[in-house]
């Protein structure tokens, strides 16, 4: 049930970023919700822009710098505790509501961040959620990864 609820958490964070000029009627709604569902599908491998890296708006990437700076913060952490994790987990939940929340990008610009970010959303719900240290670090590890690909994709 909680992967249900985050999964729905998850895309109607992701659907918002982009919701804020469509007042279209029923029928383009219902396209709309086809087309989150197929997006949610594809959202699995992010490549480069035919060989260069997308082009971001000055909003997301400090936005994205929140977010690696949250991450920079805790790995100095000597010993985290799993509390320490779950409150990292809550951080990193929050710097990227901000991202969404302030998100103008559109286009395939867009469609590349939310492939770039879609997997940092479902590690910081499993950051927050998890009550094991060793699964914890494991999962940190992977979401501070994660966060450093930005600049590999995006400029």
């Amino acid at each position: 049930m909680k992967k249900i609820m985050a999964m729905l958490l998850v895309t109607g964070l992701l659907s918002a970023c982009n919701s804020q000029n469509h007042e279209e009627n029923n029928t383009a709604s219902e396209a709309t919700t086809e087309t989150n569902h197929e997006h949610a599908e594809k959202a699995t491998v992010l490549v480069l822009n035919n060989g260069a890296k997308w082009k971001a708006d000055s909003v997301t990437n400090h936005n994205v710098v929140r977010l690696k700076t949250t991450a920079d913060m805790f790995r100095v952490e000597p010993f985290p505790s799993i509390d320490n994790y779950q409150v990292l987990g809550n951080d990193l939940s929050n710097d990227v509501d901000t991202l969404i929340q302030q998100c103008k990008m559109k286009g395939d610009e867009h469609e590349a961040l939310h492939k770039w970010l879609e997997p940092i959303l479902n590690l910081t719900t499993q950051l927050k959620n998890t009550t094991d240290t060793a699964k914890a670090r494991q999962i940190f590890k992977s979401a501070d990864t994660r966060i450093d690909e930005y600049r590999n994709f995006f400029e």
